[in-house]
């Protein structure tokens, strides 16, 4: 584990290398599977993804217990550490060392935009390391953070998890799950699950994240 004085460093390091990133031709599958990981702890799992040697970035409501173990695609397993996080958010960035041969993918600041073809990969319910795509029909955004809707279903299980672009760079982080209620003074337990994934872009957390 890192002493408390290296924290700092850390997510540095690994934040300059998300922002810093070019892109680099159309993506590939098996590339996406092995930037992206399981979390879980005895309670439950979600997904995250790796922004460094020593780092994974995923959702805060997914490491709300511990101990944490991060499994990588292809099955090594480390234990993972909670050094960072936002409740804002729902972001939080896990100590964990990377194995070799798992790279951190690509990210893209820039502005989404309807039309443009996205892919999220998780680990919904029982299965793993699940792709699923489809194009944004708006990129407009809602809700107190900047939420934006994929317009395509994910599972429970996926929160964390990346969602890249057709150049294979990652775009934003899956966070929920849009929900319907049956009128405007319905209560939650009105509220009908539509299965359609929301994401927080890139763009909401880019500019805070810059290391000075």
């Amino acid at each position: 584990m890192l002493r408390r004085g290296m924290v700092g460093r850390l997510i540095g390091l690994s934040l300059a290398i998300i922002l810093s990133a070019c892109a680099s031709g159309p993506p590939n599958v098996e590339l996406l599977n092995r930037s992206t990981v399981l979390v879980e702890h005895a309670k439950g799992h979600g997904t995250g993804t790796i922004v460094g040697p020593h780092a994974v970035l995923t959702a805060y409501h997914v490491v709300q217990e511990s101990p944490l173990e991060v499994t990588f695609f292809a099955g090594p397993r480390e234990p993972g550490k909670v050094v960072w996080q936002n409740a804002i958010l729902d972001l939080a960035l896990v100590e964990v060392e990377v194995p070799d041969g798992y790279p951190a993918p690509e990210w893209s600041c820039a502005d989404l935009h309807a039309g443009q073809h996205l892919v999220s990969v998780g680990h919904p319910t029982q299965s793993r390391w699940v792709a699923v795509g489809g194009y944004l029909p708006d990129a407009a955004t809602f809700g107190d953070i900047g939420l934006v809707s994929l317009g395509f279903p994910i599972g429970l299980g996926t929160s964390g998890g990346p969602v890249f672009d057709s150049d294979g760079r990652v775009v934003g982080v899956t966070l929920a799950i849009l929900a319907e209620r049956s009128s405007a003074s319905a209560l939650y337990d009105h509220y009908q699950d539509t299965g359609i994934g929301l994401m927080l872009p890139a763009t909401a957390f880019c500019n805070a994240f810059v290391p000075g």
